[in-house]
């Protein structure tokens, strides 16, 4: 059998060295998808504002350094792109800014008289971003509220699980990783065997004596050396990106990586045999990974807002689906905490491996039920 195999992952390597089309596919859109979410993630952070500052004195002063201390576990609130008031009309005029945040003449006095007010002027084209702005200015009002009547104020007391919450570059980084992995995989092993049937040797290996299991094991083979070489470039374009952590990936996250991988190839031997064909292979292993990144990648995070309809049944499926304990898994590990939920997921090694197994299993059970050869094969 190990011959067998040998022979299948060096006839596959060397196919995909001729003929890599398939292999840069696996390797270009999870690239183009993290730089993507890259993006996103540092326009979503840091806020451009001009700040018009017309007044002078403590106060101010006062507000103006709770704004510039102001940042959170990804960045900073506020790129304070310049305070002359002029120069803040000006940018957010031309679109520079995003926002204006205008403190008027007046604003000493109004605040020493109890009435002080802050002028927010926004392109509300957003609610997100008018949300964000109104809610960081709001923090800094308290600031300054707090430090000039300090028996008076009403304080938040925060409880919270860990000592420092999880950035949301190193949160999203997992499921990044995830996408890629899956999406590298099922397109490397299920391209793979899709080319049997389109170079007209599948039936040599599917009637070989040897049996079926050097074909999985073999295409699994060279499918991993090529998703490790796409994960390579995956990994170092998250770490130039986001920054994220690659060497906190210790050993409490090889399990969960090595099980998306084999589950990812094993949908990938599925719609190998299935479809026969490479180039439609490669849409749906998109719109599957994609699928994950959105729905799975994302569980804890839709916590929060599943309260009906369809995001709670999406919620429902995604809590349940082994693939986002193996991603929460990893999480944990970078972040060198403990899992704290219970129940099911404590088990989604087990899970996923069993899915994987089906998986294999209805390959197999479509090959055998489909085994036949058209065009001479």
């Amino acid at each position: 059998m190990l011959t067998a195999v040998r022979a299948i992952v060096a006839k596959d390597l060397l196919i995909s060295r001729r003929s890599p089309t398939y292999f840069a596919l696996s390797v270009v859109v999870p690239v183009m998808f993290v730089l993507l979410y890259a993006f996103i993630v540092q326009t979503a952070t840091t806020a451009p504002i001009g700040f018009a500052v017309k007044s002078h004195g403590p106060h101010t002063q006062q507000f103006m350094s709770a704004i510039k201390d102001m940042k959170s576990e990804d960045g900073d609130a506020w790129e304070i792109r310049t305070t002359d008031p002029a120069e803040a009309k000006a940018m957010y005029d031309s679109g520079e800014t995003i926002g204006m945040v205008v403190l008027p003449p007046t604003f000493e006095a109004d605040v020493t008289a109890g009435k002080a007010h802050i002028d927010i002027v926004s392109d509300n084209i957003n609610s997100d971003i008018t949300k964000n702005l109104q809610l960081r200015v709001d923090t800094a009002i308290g600031a300054v509220q707090k430090s000039i009547d300090p028996e008076h104020t009403v304080g938040v007391k925060a409880v919270d699980r860990w000592a420092s919450p999880m950035s949301f570059t190193r949160y999203m980084g997992a499921s990044l990783l995830m996408f890629a992995i899956l999406y590298a995989s099922m397109v490397n092993t299920g391209s793979l065997v899709a080319r049997e049937w389109e170079d007209r040797t599948a039936k040599a290996v599917v009637l070989s004596p040897r049996g079926l299991a050097p074909l999985i094991a073999g295409k699994w083979t060279a499918a991993f050396v090529q998703t490790c070489m796409t994960m390579v470039l995956v990994g170092l374009t998250l770490w130039l990106t986001l920054d994220y952590p690659l060497t906190r990936l210790g050993p409490g996250s090889w399990a969960p990586l090595l099980l998306m991988f084999l589950y990812g190839s094993a949908l990938g031997v599925l719609l190998g045999v299935t479809l026969r064909r490479s180039l439609p292979l490669v849409p749906i292993a998109a719109v599957l990974a994609v699928v994950h990144f959105l729905v799975v990648g994302f569980e804890s995070y839709m916590r929060g807002y599943a309260h009906a309809g369809l995001v709670e049944f999406l919620w429902q499926i995604a809590r349940y689906w082994p693939v986002s304990g193996a991603i929460d898994q990893i999480r944990f590990t970078v972040e060198g905490q403990q899992p704290f939920y219970i129940g099911s997921q404590t088990h989604y090694l087990l899970w996923l491996s069993a899915v994987i197994i089906v998986l294999i299993g209805a390959a197999t059970y479509v090959l055998r039920k489909r085994l036949r050869f058209a065009q001479g094969q």
